[in-house]
């Protein structure tokens, strides 16, 4: 349930800050008529997503696709989340630049597509890495673990959504991207290790004989979903995101007056 809760909390703020970012781009330039699409975009990759983790939890019934299907999200999650975190300071900048690119060449209906388009492929970006994540775990965990995790992870965005609209500069988001961030990766790779265990067993690796197939499956036999390894990935998923907003916030504490000091002599 952890996992579940984190993964929708992580990838239900990020969608969260690209519709705000897109809608306060379109207050600020009186576009009020291509909010419109913007909100039915939402709704078109949510309805994307869901149809996609529906087939991909039904995929995962299968230790082929199961651990096929756990490689594959390992790789896409770690990449889309090192490149999310690399470019987090630039973030609201793209976007308005490519909105703006949508609607300044375009009127009308045109406009209303471009927007919808762009909106639908942003949201669904981040509602496909859900759907990936969860549909390989989804195995592993009965549904009303999934959906008691899915619920907390999003009451957890709506209330982070709601003191961003009240009092936005207490919360740093960034920091919160980057620490979830780190959570992730950390699932990523233990989904990436568990796809392979999962592929070993069934001798279903290519282009490996069967003899280094059981090799690889010997070794990661330990770090399997019921061994002490999971136990501590699990602890992990908290403890590495806590200890690294901890130390954010030491570190603006006290080296950021020390720094001003600097300046000022």
């Amino acid at each position: 349930m952890l996992e579940t809760t984190l993964i929708t909390f992580r990838e239900g703020l990020e969608a969260f800050l690209v519709v705000a970012i897109m809608l306060a781009y379109l207050k600020k330039s009186g576009q009020y008529a291509l909010m419109q699409p913007v909100y039915t975009g939402i709704g078109a990759a949510l309805i994307l997503s869901v149809t996609t983790g529906w087939h991909v939890a039904e995929l995962a019934e299968n230790p082929i696709w199961e651990g096929a299907l756990a490689i594959i999200s390992g790789i896409m999650v770690t990449s889309f989340t090192v490149y999310v975190m690399r470019t987090a300071s630039n973030i609201r900048s793209e976007i308005t630049q490519k909105l703006q690119d949508e609607i300044s060449y375009k009127t009308g209906t045109k406009a209303w597509f471009g927007v919808f388009i762009f909106t639908t492929l942003m949201i669904a970006r981040e509602g496909m890495e859900t759907a990936l994540m969860l549909g390989s775990i989804s195995a592993e965990m009965n549904t009303a673990s999934l959906t008691i995790g899915a619920i907390f992870g999003f009451s957890l965005v709506a209330l982070i959504g709601y003191m961003w609209t009240k009092q936005s500069q207490l919360i740093n988001l960034r920091l919160f991207m980057q620490a979830t961030g780190i959570f992730l990766i950390l699932f990523a790779v233990h989904l990436f290790i568990n796809g392979v265990h999962e592929l070993s067993e069934a001798f279903a690796l290519p282009l490996l004989n069967d003899k280094i197939q059981l090799f690889i499956h010997d070794v990661t036999e330990p770090l399997g979903p019921e061994s002490r390894f999971a136990d501590l990935i699990t602890l992990s998923l908290l403890a590495v995101p806590c200890g690294w907003i901890g130390l954010s916030y030491l570190k603006t504490k006290f080296l950021k007056p020390t720094a001003s000091a600097m300046a000022a002599e």
